[in-house]
């Protein structure tokens, strides 16, 4: 029956049974489309390359699990095996105590300790480099004959390793050549410098008894562990006490020695001193009776003895006539306040009978007049007793006068006899330097020879007294169980390394990968727009016919769906709508652009839109196969001139759906597309009533037929394979049709899997509202759903 719907409008999607109403303006929002777009450079984007994206982390962790997963597994496995095959080794324990001294069984210091002023890391330090030194060990060897078959783990035995040596020898010494020179020349480096089995034997064994001996310093304390490996529980323990008992017998020789050596020293060092005292003593004693010098004692010089006592004598007689001389003139010139005066008994008992008289004098005149006799007898008894008065002030003044020249005379005197001291002492400082030079080196022998006497006598005592720093704690105790292979520990480091080493592979191979792994990195890396996601299936039934004949088959398939929004991206693509002439191309072959051209050539067609699709890629056309249809005319006939256009169509069982085939494959494809006439082929369809025309171009990279038919055709769709096409060949290609004036509408990215999308699923995007649907088709036939392709 003849089709009499009116075509819908080409600048809108139609709707699509299951699709939302709302998906129109879901997707104008999303693509940012529906707005004039010309042709214009994409915008660059902020450079975030310093920042780490955690969910770009995550999605690799994701697209990689099972290699991650895997070598996880193995690292366990091959820690389990390690760990099950190991010799199952014990450890033994003892703690030592190290103080700073050793207990003080005397007051005074026993001995010199070397080690008494240092701090506590540098003497734990000291201690703990003993425990591990090579006599210590040699003497444990020798103790518990470790140096015998079985007793510790060694790695290869000497006398073998000296064998193997002399063959590797005997070996070099027939070469002549630049190899063989080398390989002597690394015998003799590698060769012992010694041929003795038993040193060799013997360095093995210490070797393997380091191995097995660790020493370790408990944290905040003086305490060190020692630690025993060996197979041999009984064997562990042993060792550990036979370290701590041989490293306390060592520090007590070491003591020993050391208070044996300063006893010795010391008491020859005391001899020594002993003649030089008793030389200067005498020394002194002779120069003392040569100059007749007099001491008091060892510090007291008979001259300076009496200066000092005139110097004392002088400064008090000095301060006696200061004194002196000023009560004098206090008495001379203020005799009623001088001290001598207020304290004269006379004075006042005549200053008080003075005081009435004046009194009573005061009171008669006031009846009687001057000459009154009774008035001249009252003067006259007030002047006498102010020449009583006067008269024993004169006195006072004439005995402390008296008292003042006194103590002049004898300033004088004590003066003239602390000069002639002062001569005296003079001339003695001559002979008072080599006295006191003498004095000094007796004083010093008489010191250092009472220290020495000091201390031979201190380590006599202490020599016989053995004190110990060293303390043991804890006694080591045949362990029970074994200290290695720890398989818990082992079993996560070897499921860490495995996980470690796994996202080493991982990061390796995407930093190798130079493919689109992810759908946002188109635009980040290409700078277009991503115009669809095609999911990657598995094709089930008839594998000769096309995939994208799944947009009819199965309209509410992921694929179907996948395409139909590529289809709603275009429509939006400019403010026309989609474009009427689209060129679809890829980097190279097998990427699905001509699946692409074909699905979307359904797609337009299931609009009721004229539709028509060209077979563009004469070199290798492919879309008469999916289609079932003939190729013996088609586009190469027609542009080479050997066909009209009315012969070129050819009907297919999809509506509003006519292809255009390829064609007999030309010599020179590219040769043909030069030219006009496939422009006038594009106006020719476009009149006779079509109203998208979509042609199947060839890849862009090798080749010039895509950039031919970008200039004719100025709308060119990208397609790009998920994790297969590689980043630099994208980049070149579209430099190759920028160059040529072409900017590609937008990239469609193909064969994706879950892992490329990242943040959605098929399941969950296009399977949107396909619950409704089948509950509305449960009576009707079922489509069989595609499974993923892995």
């Amino acid at each position: 029956m003849p089709d009499n719907r009116q075509p819908p409008n080409p600048h809108l999607p139609a709707p699509h049974p299951g699709q939302p109403a709302q998906q129109a303006l879901t997707l104008r929002g999303n693509y940012g489309l529906g707005m004039p777009q010309e042709r214009r450079a994409p915008e660059p984007e902020d450079d975030d390359s310093d920042v780490i994206d955690l969910r770009a982390i995550w999605r690799l962790i994701v697209k990689h699990k099972w290699l991650l997963v895997s070598m996880a597994v193995a690292g366990l496995l091959a820690a389990l095996l390690l760990s099950f095959i190991r010799t199952p080794l014990y450890l033994a324990t003892t703690t030592v105590q190290v103080d700073k001294r050793a207990a003080k069984v005397v007051k005074f210091n026993q001995e010199a300790d070397p080690s008494a002023d240092l701090d506590d890391r540098t003497g734990l330090g000291t201690q703990l480099e003993l425990l591990k030194s090579r006599v210590l060990a040699e003497r444990v060897i020798d103790e518990l004959r470790l140096d015998r078959v079985g007793s510790l783990p060694q790695t290869v035995p000497a006398t073998v390793a000296q064998e193997d040596a002399a063959s590797d020898a005997e070996a070099a010494e027939t070469g002549t050549g630049m190899l063989d020179k080398i390989r002597q020349s690394w015998e003799k480096i590698s060769q012992p410098a010694t041929s003795s089995n038993e040193r060799l034997s013997r360095e093995e064994v210490y070797k393997a008894f380091t191995r097995s001996v660790s020493m370790e310093l408990v944290r905040n304390t003086r305490m060190i562990k020692v630690n025993v490996e060996n197979p041999n529980p009984q064997l562990a323990a042993r060792i550990a006490n036979s370290i701590t008992q041989a490293f306390i017998a060592l520090n007590l020789e070491r003591r020993l020695e050391s208070s044996s050596y300063a006893k010795t020293f010391l008491e020859t060092q005391l001899s020594l001193t002993k003649a030089r005292l008793e030389e200067s003593e005498r020394k002194l004693n002779q120069f003392a009776r040569e100059r007749n010098i007099l001491t008091l004692d060892e510090k007291t010089n008979v001259i300076n003895q009496t200066f000092t006592e005139f110097s004392a004598a002088l400064a008090k007689v000095e301060q006696e006539r200061i004194k002196a001389d000023s009560e004098y003139e206090a008495v001379r010139k203020t005799p009623d306040t001088a001290r001598q005066v207020l304290e004269s008994k006379t004075i006042q008992d005549y200053k008080a009978q003075r005081s009435k008289l004046d009194a009573e004098y005061e009171q008669s005149a006031k009846i009687y007049k001057d000459d009154f006799p009774k008035m001249q007898q009252l003067r006259a008894q007030i002047n006498d007793l102010d020449a009583k008065i006067q008269t024993e002030v004169s006195s006072i003044l004439a005995s402390v006068g008296n008292y003042l020249q006194m103590t002049k005379r004898q300033e004088a005197l004590l003066r003239s006899r602390l000069e002639e001291t002062r001569r005296q002492i003079v001339q003695g400082q001559d002979q008072s330097v080599d006295y006191n030079l003498l004095k000094r080196e007796v004083d010093t022998n008489r010191e250092l020879y009472n220290g020495l006497l000091q201390q031979v006598k201190e380590v006599g005592v202490a020599g016989g007294v053995e004190t110990n720093n060293i303390q043991v704690v804890d006694k080591a105790e045949v362990p029970l169980f074994p200290y290695k292979p720890k398989i818990a520990l082992n079993t996560a480091i070897g499921l860490l390394a495995g996980l470690v080493l796994g996202l080493g592979l991982v990061f390796l191979m995407e930093s190798l990968d130079d493919s689109i792994k992810f759908a946002d990195e188109v635009e980040k890396t290409l700078m277009v727009p991503l115009l669809g996601v095609i999911p990657k299936i598995k094709q089930k039934g008839d594998l000769t016919t096309s995939m994208a004949m799944l947009a009819q088959h199965d309209p509410r398939g992921h694929f179907a769906e996948a395409y139909r929004s590529v289809r709603t991206a275009l429509q939006f693509s400019t403010s026309e709508g989609a474009p009427r002439r689209l060129v679809v191309t890829s980097t190279a072959k097998n990427e699905g652009k001509s699946t692409t051209s074909l699905a979307l050539a359904i797609n337009f067609a299931q609009l009721g839109l004229k539709t028509v699709l060209i077979d563009a890629d004469m070199r290798n056309p492919t879309v008469h196969k999916y289609m079932a249809l003939g190729n013996n005319r088609g586009l190469s006939s027609f542009l080479s001139g050997h066909c009209a256009a009315g012969e070129l169509m050819q009907v297919t069982e999809i509506p509003n759906l006519d292809i255009i085939t390829a064609g007999p494959i030309p010599p020179s494809p590219v040769d043909l597309l030069t030219g006009p006439k496939l422009g006038e082929l594009m106006d020719l369809l476009q009149a006779g009533g079509a109203q998208f025309i979509i042609l199947d171009g060839p890849p862009v990279l090798g080749l010039a037929d895509a950039v031919v038919l970008g200039n004719q055709v100025p709308d060119v769709l990208y397609v790009a394979q998920a994790s297969q096409t590689r980043k630099s060949h994208i980049k070149d290609a579209f430099r190759r049709l920028r160059m040529a004036g072409i900017v590609p509408r937008g990239v469609v990215l193909t064969k994706t899997t879950a892992q490329n999308t990242a943040y959605y699923t098929y399941d969950n995007y296009y399977g949107y509202g396909a619950g409704t649907a089948d509950k509305a088709d449960a009576k009707g036939p079922k489509t069989q759903p595609m499974a993923y392709e892995s």
